[in-house]
């Protein structure tokens, strides 16, 4: 199956010379333009999960049973692969990101090397800071961009911050200045952009995701524990600079047992999220509660380049509101236009709802079906990818009167439906192909093919019942048990 995108068609013009009937030279003939199409489905006989593209034409891949990452052209044959282990992180394995001529892989193993995409010959390679016995060892290090996408444009770098948490004692600092956190790297060179920042002994980590980027991509917000003071550091993204404020005497709603807390940034840099809860390992579904704060920073806090985070004195004029208004406690995605969106599920006593936001404080509610407690949000749930349709970003979930259903990011209205109504069946994920205006969905058997504006069914694919989905910028897979579906957008 092939589509082509619309283009503009060429005009011819005439050149008259002198008083003859005849020009006197030829008419320039226009080059032909490429014009961008989707190539027709490619069977790959292994379990692959895409991990990143170039808008070029390569793809990485995880090969699950293989145990390999393999680097792909458009036809879907190899160029090159690598090993590496394979767990059942929802990435295959490895985060990577695409630099120019290059492929940036953090496979975990406490390395990041820069691979060239045409012939996988190395170009740089950094190693996260470890000593024996660490207390942050480095494979517990996880990477990010400061991009609104893995493939890096001018002044995006690529942050690695420590996921894990203290879980022995007696443990070695990994360097003078206490326990490295977060590290900064300029993806041309692998050289750190800043100094490293390490929290001092007693500072402890919870878990997951450590750092949080600001819609803005201006900063990153930290939640720790620095001794028996809960804290927050603010990042500038650019620099380095920080300031860590504790934010104890602040928690005056009533969290008391809490698990866990994270604090999350807004399009208001003065206005945080502070989101906290206690999960229930008998209850799967207690993590879909979310309870949430309005936390308020002061203006003109100051900031520091010294390595080790210090805190300082509480602000008198830092604030904290319980609210009950929807927000959306996840980070955000990004469209292909590098428009930023949230949805997740909220579980109530009697019903679900998506709430989302497009980077405000204060988000929207949508109905939604009880499977999207499955399918969104969740660690290890399919991609959800926003879209950018004609003046407005969307966010495409499993709809409740139909398979799916387009969400504005703004507002959370319904701006179209499609597909059959939602069934038991899980979710595969969604993803977009921006080029070619088309939103893809794995769901109910099968992978459709939707006009991005309008939700109009463009053309459908078989697919297994526990199929999954991931997409690129040129690339769609759709994985099976032992099989993979690849889908391509190539010039015509």
């Amino acid at each position: 199956m092939k589509w082509a995108t619309v283009f503009a068609a060429a005009t011819a013009l005439l050149v008259l010379s002198g008083c003859t009937s005849a020009p006197s030279q030829e008419a320039a003939t226009p080059s032909p333009e490429a014009t961008p199409t989707l190539a027709d489905p490619i069977d790959l006989d292994y379990r692959a999960t895409l991990i990143v593209d170039d808008g070029a034409g390569h793809a990485l891949v995880s090969d699950w049973s293989a145990e390999k990452l393999r680097a792909i052209d458009s036809a879907g044959d190899e160029l090159w692969s690598i090993d590496v282990q394979i767990n059942d992180d929802p990435s295959g394995g490895a985060q990577a990101y695409s630099a120019g001529e290059n492929v940036i892989i953090d496979d975990y193993s406490g390395e990041v090397v820069a691979y060239s995409w045409a012939d996988g010959s190395e170009a740089w390679s950094f190693e996260i800071p470890e000593v024996a016995n660490a207390c942050h060892p480095a494979q517990g290090f996880g990477s990010q961009t400061t991009g609104t996408s893995p493939i890096l444009g001018d002044g995006d770098l690529i942050l690695l911050a420590y996921e894990g948490m203290l879980e022995e004692d007696g443990c070695e600092p990994t360097s003078e200045n206490g326990n490295a956190l977060v590290l900064a790297l300029d993806p041309a060179t692998g050289e750190e952009a800043w100094p490293s920042l390490s929290t001092g002994s007693e500072g402890k980590t919870f878990g997951g995701t450590t750092i949080h980027v600001s819609p803005d991509r201006h900063y990153g917000f930290v939640s720790w524990q620095d001794g028996d003071e809960a804290v927050i550091t603010r990042v500038a993204l650019d620099t380095g600079r920080h300031t860590t404020v504790p934010i104890t005497s602040a928690r005056s709603i009533d969290d008391t047992g809490v698990d866990h807390f994270d604090v999350y940034p807004t399009s208001d840099p003065k206005s945080l999220l502070y989101v906290y809860g206690s999960e229930d390992p008998d209850n799967p579904y207690s993590s879909m509660v979310t309870r949430a704060a309005q936390l308020s920073l002061p203006s003109g806090l100051p900031d520091s380049d010294a390595p080790t985070l210090d805190s300082i004195d509480e602000p008198q004029d830092l604030t904290m509101k319980d609210t009950f208004d929807a927000v959306c406690a996840a980070d955000l995605a990004f469209s292909p236009n590098g428009e930023p969106a949230c949805v997740q599920p909220q579980l109530f006593a009697s019903t679900v709802k998506y709430q989302g936001s497009d980077g405000p404080l204060q988000g929207w509610y949508a109905d939604a079906p009880e499977v999207a407690l499955d399918s969104i949000g969740g660690y290890g749930a399919p991609q959800n990818a926003p879209v950018d349709a004609e003046d407005e970003t969307l966010v495409i979930v499993p709809g409740l009167d139909s398979g799916v259903m387009a969400l504005n990011a703004e507002t959370g209205k319904t701006v179209w439906e499609a597909g059959d109504s939602t069934s038991d069946l899980p979710w595969g994920g969604q993803g977009v192909l921006p080029e070619l205006g088309l939103v893809i969905v794995t769901d109910d058997k099968k992978t459709s093919f939707y006009e991005s504006d309008t939700g109009k069914l463009v053309d459908d694919h078989p697919a297994s019942e526990y199929a999954q989905l991931r997409s690129g910028k040129r690339f769609a897979l759709v994985a099976d048990e032992a099989s993979t579906t690849l889908w391509s957008v190539v010039e015509t």
